[in-house]
Formats: C-alpha cells, sequence, structure tokens
C-alpha cells in the first residue's frame, strides 16, 4: 500500500489572482483513513488586488502527500479573489492548471484543465 502524492501548479502568471483549496477524502481497506484539507489562500474573495501582494511567491506550486491508502477522491477549488482587469471575456481566456497525483510511483492522474479567469474551477479527481 503507497501513499498518494497531489501536485498542482500553472505557469499562468496571474495565478496570484486565485486562491486554491483541496479537500480529499482518503481510503484505505474501504473505508475512510484520512481527510485531506490544504488552503492557498492569497487574499479574501473580492479583494481586487492591482498586483501579486507583497511576498507571493510567483513559483507557486501545492504538493500534497497523503498516508498510506488504496483510494481517494479529491475537490479542487480555483476561487478568483480579484477579477481580470478587462471587461471583455474575450481578453481574458481560460489558463492551464496541472494537476499530477501519483500512488507510490505510479502515476494514476494526471491532466491539464483549462480554469475560466472570471468564475474559477471546481476539479473532482476520484482514483
Amino acid at each position: 500500500m503507497s501513499a498518494f502524492t497531489i501536485r498542482i501548479a500553472s505557469n499562468f502568471e496571474q495565478l496570484w489572482r486565485y486562491n486554491i483549496i483541496v479537500m480529499g477524502d482518503v481510503v484505505r481497506d474501504d473505508q475512510s483513513h484520512e481527510i485531506i484539507k490544504y488552503a492557498s489562500e492569497v487574499a479574501p474573495v473580492g479583494a481586487e488586488l492591482q498586483a501579486p501582494p507583497m511576498g507571493y511567491d510567483a513559483n507557486r506550486e501545492i504538493c500534497l502527500k497523503s498516508s498510506s491508502a488504496t483510494a481517494a477522491t479529491l475537490y479542487i477549488y480555483i476561487i478568483p479573489h480579484t477579477l481580470p482587469a478587462t471587461v471583455e471575456v474575450s481578453d481574458a481566456p481560460p489558463f492551464e492548471l496541472c494537476v499530477e497525483v501519483t500512488h507510490g510511483t505510479k502515476r494514476v492522474y494526471n491532466r491539464r484543465h483549462e480554469i475560466n479567469q472570471w468564475s474559477g474551477e471546481n476539479i473532482i479527481v476520484k482514483i
């Protein structure tokens, strides 16, 4: 039995405009074994920042590891706290967010999700 490793990353230069929340249920022997809770909050929703806050890491990447398990369900929330600086939807196309999950040494999920800059996204991963 192995642990799950969850990696979330994007090269979108304005990722600072989004809070990222990860919740998950890790299962071992057909029973819930661990709850994953992680929050990468940059600013309160509605902050409407003009630039990244002081101390923001432009190479922001999330890496989480569970305990040993056989299955997992992850809920990943990408929540905008600052909307695009434009009023034209066409000027703010979706950006890519990469989600990769490994179980031990085996990659069990690897997908690039398109994230709407206006509404963010809710991503569910069942393994």
